[in-house]
C-alpha cells in the first residue's frame, strides 16, 4: 500500500476501542450477576454491536462476516486479558 497515511485509521482506531469498552462493561456486568464468562460469551456479544457498523478506507469495506468474527474475537480476548 503505496502512500497509505496512518492517519486514515485513527477513527477505526477509536471505534474499536468504543466496542473493546462495551464488552468490558457487558463483561463486568455478567460478572457482577454472578455468571462464570468466558471469551466466547464476550465475542458474541461484541459481534452483535459491530453488526451495524461498516468502515471503509478509501471507499473500501473494511469488515466482512468473517473479519467482524474475527474482529470480535479479537477484541474479546483482550476483555479477559485486561479482566485477569
Amino acid at each position: 500500500m503505496t502512500g497509505f497515511s496512518k492517519a486514515k485509521l485513527f477513527p477505526l482506531i477509536v471505534k474499536l476501542g468504543d466496542y473493546l469498552k462495551q464488552g468490558m462493561d457487558h463483561y463486568l456486568e455478567l460478572k457482577a450477576s454472578g455468571l462464570e464468562v468466558d471469551a466466547d460469551i464476550v465475542a458474541i456479544f461484541i459481534n452483535e454491536q459491530l453488526q451495524g457498523w461498516d468502515p471503509k478506507i478509501a471507499g473500501k469495506t473494511l469488515l466482512d462476516e468473517e473479519t467482524r468474527m474475527a474482529c470480535s474475537r479479537f477484541l474479546s480476548g483482550l476483555v479477559i486479558n485486561v479482566s485477569k
